[in-house]
């Protein structure tokens, strides 16, 4: 069986909100930074990563007065609603804009006149509609007050009185944090060099004039940039750069662990974890899932809080866009990712990485609650920095399985394997229960023929993951009732797909072959959907019964746009 990489864009984004911008959408991750990977990563603990004491010192001593210091959050207004006097790592004297050996940091200023004007086209055929759109302009505006710090800068007292100079402190002194912790304890210096990081964007719509922003935030690859930041002028930015908005009462930039959870896409998840493949139960895109793990997992660490967006995403209202809601449900709603979780696979995958993330890192969670904050940062990094593009939870457990061999013998890898099998990451083939189809609120997506090409299989794309059923005894028909539409958001078109059936759990199989066209499966029975009514009929034939026990439906997607399906049920008779 033969494996594929598919050479897809990469934004490595929150994506904690149901609008999904700035980021990467399910399955559609790839790519890789060109401008910062220049030394490998090498695994280069420090003496406190051995095993032994986990407890921290916290040093009280008052900070030296002619240093640059500054008040934040130490995570969030929410969960440590007191600032802290801290000082501004890696600054140099005389002390000004933020700017620093490891970070550029700026903040987008609403300016009509001086922003950069552009025009967006949606849909084609002479019947697409045009806005005119007007970028915001990245500047430095948190400077040293009369007292030579930047201690007078205090957070905003509401959204209209925020200038970017709070948000720029907090991007700063937590970048230094992130960055510090991964070169001081781990030897990691991919990101020696000052990352470029812009907070508060936001962009003029002609339609409703007026500036919007995005709840989200982004580490973007150079390359990306123009396709992330439509129409905003990065000025000098030559690599990468993290991106951040808000809703609008809450300026993402004020969460240590947002910062710190795109600042972990890029030191460990922009050159590994990156790629959507193809292998033998259909689409894989966990390594996205996987990249996403990580990230929640070294900013909860960080922060020792186990969810990741207390402050921006929780209590959030419907997310509107020119006064437009992106999301019917008008409830107030709680999106941060909780490392605590009681997810497994596959009866939590959803086919979208951020959703699929949290059975992973919750995983990496148990390790660090069974082993401590140092050990468990060990364990994990030391697996990571060896894992690849193509690696899913499969390969990712077996490769954190056996770093805690090697770091801290047979009883760990005991440990490690036991919290990996309670989640079923050992060897979780991606079928999952029907009666969890869309049970998270996310539709269980299968991508149209337009997103392969070549396309390797005959005239059709298999989803990200399989819907399990158990026929029982004295079956003779089987009816699998789909909510599914076709198009983006599920908004229309004609639905032409088949159902491929298997008696089994394992899943139908896939072989890619060898050129166009020449995938095979080993599935029993293939049906076509009725487009009607939106069901799939397998009956037996010969007066002989199905065979009882656990079948897989996998869904083939024959036609040109994404197929999203909502729920899932099945009949018997």
């Amino acid at each position: 069986m033969k494996r594929r990489t598919l050479p897809l864009l990469v934004g490595l984004g929150l994506a904690l909100a149901p609008l999904v911008a700035a980021c990467s959408d399910g399955g559609t991750t790839g790519g890789t930074t060109t401008d910062t990977a220049t030394t490998a990563d090498t695994f280069t603990p420090s003496d406190d990563t051995l095993p032994g004491d986990d407890t921290v010192e916290v040093d009280t001593t008052p900070l030296p007065e002619d240093r640059a210091l500054a008040r934040v959050y130490e995570v969030d207004p929410v969960t440590t609603p007191e600032l802290t006097e801290v000082e501004l790592a890696h600054l140099e004297k005389p002390y000004g804009a933020l700017v620093g050996p490891y970070a550029r940091v700026r903040s987008c200023t609403l300016d009509l006149d001086r922003g950069t004007r552009s025009t967006l086209t949606f849909g084609g055929g002479g019947g697409g509609q045009s806005i005119d759109i007007v970028s915001c302009v990245p500047e430095s505006k948190a400077a040293p007050g009369g007292d030579g710090t930047y201690r007078e800068i205090g957070p905003p007292t509401s959204p209209a009185t925020d200038d970017g100079r709070f948000a720029e402190l907090m991007m700063y002194h937590h970048m230094q944090v992130i960055h510090d912790f991964y070169k001081d304890m781990y030897g990691l210096t991919d990101r020696d060099h000052p990352l470029d990081a812009v907070t508060n964007i936001e962009t003029w719509v002609s339609d409703c004039d007026s500036w919007n922003g995005v709840a989200n935030a982004a580490f973007v690859p150079h390359e990306a940039l123009n396709y992330f930041a439509t129409g905003l002028d990065l000025g000098s930015v030559s690599g990468d750069a993290i991106l951040f908005s808000g809703t609008g009462d809450k300026n993402f930039s004020l969460d240590a662990s947002v910062i710190y959870h795109e600042y972990t896409h890029a030191m460990i998840g922009a050159t590994r974890l990156t790629g959507v493949f193809l292998d033998d139960q259909g689409i894989n895109n966990l390594p996205g899932a996987l990249n996403e793990a990580y990230a929640d997992y070294f900013a909860a660490s960080t922060t020792n809080v186990p969810e990741l967006g207390v402050y921006s995403l929780n209590d959030m209202v419907t997310t509107d866009f020119c006064g437009n809601p992106v999301e019917d449900d008008t409830a107030v709603q709680n999106y941060a990712r909780d490392l605590t979780a009681a997810r497994r696979c596959p009866d939590d995958l959803v086919g979208e990485v951020h959703a699929d993330s949290e059975i992973f890192s919750a995983a990496l969670w148990d390790i660090r609650t069974e082993f401590g904050k140092l050990d468990g940062d060990t364990i994990v990094l030391y697996a990571v920095l060896q894992l690849t593009e193509e690696s899913d939870f499969t390969s990712a457990a077996a490769t954190t399985i056996q770093a805690a061999q090697e770091l801290f013998g047979g009883e760990a890898e005991k440990k490690v394997r036991d919290i990996f099998e309670a989640r079923n990451l050992v060897d979780c083939r991606r079928v999952v229960p029907v009666e969890r189809v869309g049970d998270r609120d996310i539709p269980f997506r299968v991508e149209g023929t337009r997103v392969l090409d070549p396309n390797p299989y005959p005239g059709y794309v298999p989803g990200y993951m399989q819907i399990g059923f158990t026929v029982p005894e004295g079956t003779s028909k089987v009816t699998v009732s789909l909510g599914v539409a076709a198009g983006f958001g599920g908004g229309g078109g004609t639905v032409t797909a088949n159902g491929v059936f298997k008696p089994g759990s394992d899943g139908v199989r896939y072989d890619l072959g060898f050129g166009v066209g020449t995938a095979t499966n080993d599935g029993a029975i293939t049906v076509a959907l009725d487009n009607a009514t939106k069901t799939i009929t397998l009956e037996a034939t010969g007066g002989v019964a199905l065979t009882p026990g656990p079948w897989s439906m996998a869904l083939h997607n024959t036609g040109r746009r994404t197929l999203r399906v909502t729920h899932a049920s099945v009949d018997f008779e």
